[in-house]
């Protein structure tokens, strides 16, 4: 049981999205989320944090979606990053539906795409593969 009393998974083990194309090409998941992605639930949306259940537009594959921003007051350029964790249903989703973006890093496998501060394009991986 994580720190809010969210349960993960055995180990944070998820089932691996093997026939999503994200599996074997996770850098798509940068290019136009809206046609990659069907909105299914929003669970949580803010200028900086947003949360929400897509669906793969190709296959039907579930994920959780996580998004914060780390506002730069200085020059604007704002870090950003987002969690992709794929769901296998309704239990993930409501399993998952209240947990922080740091319980979230407990889940295996994962996809990742950060956009570090001075960096000239974001980077995608998957962790656990």
């Amino acid at each position: 049981m994580a720190a809010s009393g969210v349960e993960m998974p055995s180990g944070g083990r998820l089932r691996a999205p093997e026939q999503c194309v994200l599996w074997r090409e996770p850098e798509l998941v940068g290019l136009q989320p809206a046609e990659r992605f069907e909105l299914v639930e929003t669970i949580a949306d803010s200028s900086h944090a947003s949360r929400a259940v897509l669906r793969c537009r190709e296959c039907g594959q579930l994920y959780l979606y996580d998004f914060r921003e780390e506002v730069d007051w200085e020059k604007g350029d704002d870090p950003q990053s987002t969690t992709y964790v794929p769901l296998r249903g309704p239990e993930d989703i409501e399993r998952l539906r209240g947990a922080s973006s740091l319980e979230l890093m407990a889940c295996s496998p994962r996809l990742e795409r950060d956009f570090p501060k001075g960096a000239k394009e974001a980077s995608v991986r998957w962790v656990g593969k």
